[in-house]
């Protein structure tokens, strides 16, 4: 009786767990990655302070400063900071991220924003779409997570909100399908003016697209919105300074709806992180088709990994990548960023950066 008492208990225990599975495999739910308590950090105050995780915002602020280089001379003189990017930027014109060159403080641009313009202008980006895939078949996309700006406003915009809104598994799917979309059309269009330049047929065609001729991206580029159109509204003196000046608004035309969609990127953060990067950012869809399969990537450790109990990986991935999917040896997702928040969170330290 003890003994078919014991194994009921089990089955019903075991039943309960599978049910609980299923249940997390349909909503998407996923518990938040634990916090590090006082004690911990007491503790190992030196540990807390220089890891992966703060390691990443000194790069990412770095990044942010240094693609915009030229705002550090108008504020502080920093003149050997703009030299030091300067040259990176000899060495490397464009690195695979979201950053417009057209801006008035800008020294870095991003290849995406290099490919449009080249090829609305009736070029082959040689060298752009070579640079591109040598740095994406290597590092992956990195650099969306370690230097990309509109990435790195989006990350500390998730910083205050601990609960976060992560769709279902299938729900996600759909919406990362919609950057794909938007790629398409963008490159449709400007592949489109870059002929009609070699036709010479360009001129009727440039002005029925408007904005969208030479870069299609650009009204709906956060990046460009911020470095280049929200600079010439400044330079034209149409910021509002005072409640006096609050009727500027009205001059700003199509440049008001672009602001308002830049607000709702940053605040929508909040809940969904990096939700620009996951479903509407085309860069980051074709960067991911060359990083799917890159030199350095993400695995996990199978003697530590406890995958049937823990999701701790999965609930800090900004990404929200089902990375339990994927095999011990290689995390082969395109959307991965190598922002390396699971092995940060990782209670195992079974998360490990790998070459393959």
């Amino acid at each position: 009786m003890t003994e078919d008492a014991e194994k009921l208990e089990k089955g019903e225990t075991e039943a309960a767990q599978t049910e609980g599975a299923s249940k997390e495999e349909e909503t998407g739910a996923l518990a938040e990655p634990p916090r590090p308590s006082y004690r911990e950090m007491l503790s190992s105050p030196l540990g807390y302070v220089f890891n992966v995780r703060m390691l990443r915002r000194v790069v990412q602020i770095v990044f942010f400063l240094g693609i915009n280089a030229y705002v550090m001379v108008s504020l502080f003189g920093g003149q050997q900071f703009v030299a030091f990017w300067t040259e990176f930027s000899h060495i490397l014109p464009s690195i695979p991220i979201l950053a417009p060159l057209q801006g008035p403080a800008a020294i870095l641009a991003g290849s995406f924003d290099t490919l449009q313009r080249e090829f609305s202008s009736g070029l082959f980006p040689f060298f752009t779409i070579g640079a591109m895939m040598i740095i994406l078949t290597v590092i992956g996309r990195t650099a969306c997570a370690w230097a990309c700006p509109i990435g790195t406003i989006q990350d500390f915009a998730t910083l205050p909100k601990r609960n976060k809104i992560r769709p279902a598994p299938s729900t996600e799917e759909e919406m990362r399908r919609v950057k794909a979309y938007i790629f398409i059309i963008v490159m449709f269009l400007v592949v489109w003016v870059g002929i009609s330049r070699w036709t010479g047929t360009s001129d009727m065609l440039t002005a029925a697209l408007g904005p969208f001729a030479v870069a299609a991206f650009d009204p709906f580029n956060p990046a460009y919105i911020l470095f280049v159109a929200l600079p010439n509204i400044i330079s034209q003196h149409l910021w509002p300074v005072s409640l006096d000046t609050l009727w500027y608004i009205l001059q700003w035309g199509w440049f008001l709806g672009q602001f308002v969609f830049v607000i709702v990127v940053v605040m929508a953060s909040v809940w969904f992180p990096r939700w620009f990067c996951r479903w509407l950012c085309p860069a980051g869809w074709i960067y991911g088709v060359f990083s799917k399969d890159a030199l350095i990537g993400i695995g996990r450790n199978p003697a530590k990994c406890t995958p049937e109990t823990c999701n701790v990986c999965e609930a800090a991935c900004p990404m929200n990548i089902r990375i339990r999917r994927y095999p011990y040896q290689h995390m082969h997702s395109p959307d991965c960023i190598m922002c390396l928040e699971c092995k940060s969170h990782c209670p195992n330290k079974a998360i490990v950066v790998r070459f393959s």
